[in-house]
């Protein structure tokens, strides 16, 4: 199913011919933002691949409530292969910026990195900001899968996880780095069995004197992307659309 007009959230979501009800910040975000009235069609996704097509049937004087009808259903496959973000926090609002473009430019899920030098720890309260801030960005580039956060991991256990997974070539791991190139992807990829690639991005101080020499070992490919030394989410940013340039297109 081509999704050719705004998209909105609702799980679950019932069977071709049913009645769903819709309410709070979607209901209000289509009959006041869209102003969309009865008898028009709207999108639905529960963030989990399922895709509907409705009518609405009924909208609420207040617009706090929209009824609408299930015409037709698909579900799409989950994203194979899957882009992963793994990047420590910036400040601030900077973090929400980041999750937000990644979204757009095809960040699969996102792994919270605990750097020697990171400036900001992370703590479960973040993650209820942050996936509103992800399933905002899901609608606006209609993506039907919601990335999910990952558990948050040092640098060394995410590449102590990946080790099998890279020598299976189910799994490449790409850092930003200024002498790097895009050069070996082709060795380590076998893009028919390749599950995930996870882009790694460090803190504002860059990574420690033990980070790096983790970083120097064969597992991880090195991807220039400037000559600078970028921030965190410029770097994050940079490197998901570089990621889908160099290799994604490309398959």
């Amino acid at each position: 199913m081509e999704i050719d007009d705004s998209l909105f959230f609702q799980d679950p979501i019932p069977d071709p011919g049913s009645l769903q009800v819709m309410v709070g910040p979607e209901a209000l975000h289509a009959c006041k933002s869209r102003r969309l009235a009865v008898g028009e069609s709207l999108y639905l996704t529960d963030g989990k691949g399922k895709v509907a097509l409705a009518r609405i049937e009924d909208r609420s004087p207040r617009c706090d409530s929209l009824t609408v009808m299930i015409e037709e259903t698909v579900v799409n496959p989950m994203p194979s292969p899957r882009l992963v973000l793994a990047s420590a926090i910036p400040k601030g609002d900077r973090q929400s910026v980041m999750l937000g473009m990644a979204v757009q430019l095809g960040m699969n899920d996102y792994i919270p990195l605990e750097c020697d030098r990171s400036a900001v720890q992370y703590s479960d309260r973040m993650s209820h900001r942050w996936r509103k801030v992800i399933l905002e960005s899901m609608k606006q580039c209609r993506q039907t899968h919601m990335p999910a956060i990952r558990n948050a991991r040092t640098l060394e256990h995410l590449l102590d996880a990946s080790g099998e997974l890279v020598a299976k070539r189910s799994r490449v791991l790409v850092v930003g780095d200024p002498q790097g190139d895009c050069a070996g992807v082709d060795d380590c990829a076998d893009w028919a069995r390749l599950e995930e690639m996870i882009l790694i991005v460090g803190p504002e101080g860059g990574f420690s004197s033990a980070e790096k020499q983790l970083l120097d070992s064969e597992k991880v490919l090195k991807l220039r992307l400037s000559d600078q030394i970028l921030r965190t989410e410029t770097a994050a940013i940079s490197l998901c659309a570089a990621a889908y340039q160099y290799f994604f297109a490309k398959r």
